[in-house]
């Protein structure tokens, strides 16, 4: 919202005037109209300013004391007890200069007075400085109001950020505590790793150190195969990089075995410290499965080099010496010599076939599990 100048905001105030002359009323708004001010709503019948009131809010009243109808006395006594005019600038215009009715209407509530006959220069000074006090409260409590509404605002937005704070970090505490994977927790420091200083339940199954036994030790001295070297790496990437990194190392459990483990490492900056965290999950019996599993695909395509050399040769042999048989003598054989001939000839083609589709399926078996293990 733009702000107007204090001075524009002065000269555009609203401005009521109540006064039973008219002649006062002419002078008073020829004066303030000379002044600048322009915005200004007079009545002789001082009946209709409490209706109006009702509808508008001036930036100041005038208001004569002695009126035929109702008097000034009675019509301030009304407004002041609005909670909502309560701050209105009242001025009062009076041919009475005596002690008795000025403490009788600023007892009631009057803020300053204009002595009949006026002086211009007066009515200007004290109306500007009415309306001056009254901008300046209307803009402060404008202020406070925005304040208050900024302050409200950011208070919801900064209890909405604290519950998702929470919630996550509920759910995130969940994840941690409920992970199969040893997590733990340390600061990557300029010569070497500091110790754990966190871990979860799952740790302590894995590694069999208990919480306070890792807060005295570090990857330093879990990692087997550990060195400086390794060390300076492992921080320069994940220095400079905001990625996972994922190793395969062996990882010394509390009996003194060193488990093939995989081993990921994700750090973030916190308090201008480099802080890791190092996820452990143990895959010994898995590498173990995997050696097993290529050393039987190791027997079984010696078996298919086998079936595929070693026993269709011979084979190929037979099947030449059939062949040529067939083409030389069957025609001097008998029905029934022929018919054997034909059944050994056979069968020694379906035996070719059948070795050939065992060394087919043994190929597409050890390359589906290369694959698999790859």
């Amino acid at each position: 919202m733009i702000k107007k100048p204090l001075k524009e905001s002065i000269l555009e105030s609203r401005i009521f005037i109540v006064d039973d002359q008219i002649k006062n009323l002419i002078l008073l708004e020829n004066v303030l109209e000379s002044a600048g001010f322009g915005n200004i709503w007079s009545t002789t019948d001082e009946r209709e300013l409490l209706p109006k009131l009702k509808t508008e809010k001036p930036a100041i009243l005038l208001i004569d004391l002695m009126m035929p109808h109702i008097s000034g006395y009675e019509l301030i006594k009304s407004i002041r007890k609005d909670s909502e005019k309560d701050t209105l600038p009242i001025l009062v215009l009076t041919a009475d200069i005596s002690s008795e009715s000025k403490h009788q209407a600023f007892d009631l509530g009057a803020n300053d007075f204009l002595t009949k006959p006026f002086d211009i220069r007066e009515v200007i000074s004290r109306v500007q400085n009415l309306i001056t006090a009254s901008v300046v409260l209307d803009q402060l409590q404008n202020q406070n109001i925005i304040l208050e509404e900024m302050v409200e605002e950011k208070t919801a937005y900064l209890k909405a950020a604290l519950d998702l704070t929470e919630k996550r970090e509920r759910y995130f505490r969940v994840l941690f505590n409920s992970s199969f994977d040893a997590i733990l927790y340390f600061n990557l420091q300029e010569e070497e790793p500091s110790n754990f200083f966190e871990c979860n339940p799952a740790t302590e199954a894995i590694l069999g150190y208990t919480k306070e036994e890792l807060g005295g030790l570090s990857i330093k001295d879990l990692d087997c195969d550990y060195s400086d070297d390794y060390y300076f790496k492992i921080k320069e990437q994940l220095s400079s990089k905001s990625e996972t990194l994922f190793l395969e190392r062996k990882i010394r459990i509390n009996s003194g075995e060193c488990r093939i483990m995989e081993t990921s490492f994700v750090s973030m900056e916190v308090l201008n410290k480099i802080q890791t965290v190092v996820f452990l999950r143990d895959v010994t019996e898995k590498v173990e499965q995997i050696e097993t599993i290529l050393n039987q695909n190791k027997i079984f395509k010696e078996i298919a080099w086998s079936q595929s050399h070693e026993v269709r040769a011979p084979l190929a042999r037979m099947m030449g010496v059939i062949d040529l048989i067939d083409d030389e003598l069957s025609s001097r054989m008998d029905e029934e010599t022929a018919s054997f001939l034909k059944i050994i000839k056979d069968s020694s083609h379906e035996l070719d076939q059948i070795i050939r589709k065992i060394s087919e399926k043994s190929n597409v078996a050890q390359s589906k599990t290369n694959v698999t293990l790859g």
